[in-house]
């Protein structure tokens, strides 16, 4: 009896020691994984990324105040080229100079300086629109200003939404310092004419007629297995018919 006790006594010291050593490892092991020698942050952030990122920031803050003017445009006859304008101006002050008395002309303030590039689009692709000249130009200098010209021409008569859109960009890069945002709507309507109504009167009667000769020719093409189609099961009811007493 006293040996078996002896063997138990043993077994349990033997027992606690093991999970004793293991949990002393454990700890050890954690305390090494939550104090590392090197930080686990990342990487240090590139010099020349922190001096780019300074530099386009530098760029904005010495943008001057702009204030883009533009004239909406009348309605337009459908098929008729109307010209729309925009006029992009660096001022020195944060009130925009008054423009003319009797001109309508909408505004937008801005920041500008740089190369400027003018972008007016429209989703429907309803309205040709071509570019006069080039659409980048420079501001250097309060003062300074930059025109864009368009042709719009409408293809089909409606209300469109025209999407214009002026960039500062840094220096010849691709570098983008400021933006309209959200775009300048810019609406268009065009009205329908004599010639457009006939014009569509003229595309719907082809049309009309080019659907009868197709039907007509498909009748021309099934006129004889449908003829005798008909034929077979008007005669089989004859028959029919005669049989009956």
């Amino acid at each position: 009896m006293r040996r078996t006790q002896r063997n138990w006594l043993w077994l349990l010291l033997v027992t606690a020691g093991t999970i004793g050593l293991l949990a002393l490892l454990t700890f050890s092991t954690v305390d090494d994984w939550s104090s590392p020698s090197t930080p686990i942050s990342g990487r240090a952030p590139d010099p020349d990324q922190v001096i780019f990122r300074k530099g386009v920031n530098e760029d904005r803050r010495s943008l001057f105040n702009g204030v883009l003017y533009y004239q909406p445009p009348k309605a337009v006859d459908v098929g008729d080229t109307l010209e729309f304008s925009a006029l992009l101006t660096a001022i020195r002050s944060e009130t925009p100079p008054e423009w003319p008395p009797g001109d309508v002309v909408a505004q937008r303030a801005l920041r500008v300086g740089g190369v400027q590039k003018a972008y007016l689009s429209e989703a429907g692709k309803n309205v040709d629109i071509d570019v006069l000249g080039s659409s980048i130009g420079t501001i250097a200098a309060p003062g300074d200003e930059v025109e864009w010209r368009w042709y719009l021409t409408p293809r089909k008569p409606g209300t469109y939404t025209l999407k214009l859109t002026v960039e500062t960009y840094r220096g010849d890069s691709d570098v983008l310092l400021a933006r309209t945002a959200p775009p300048i709507d810019i609406i268009l309507s065009a009205r329908a004419t004599w010639a457009y109504r006939i014009t569509s009167a003229r595309n719907w009667l082809i049309g009309l007629a080019a659907t009868l000769a197709a039907l007509t020719a498909l009748g021309a093409v099934f006129r004889r297995p449908l003829t005798a189609i008909f034929s077979r099961i008007l005669g089989s009811r004859r028959r029919s018919d005669r049989q009956q007493p």
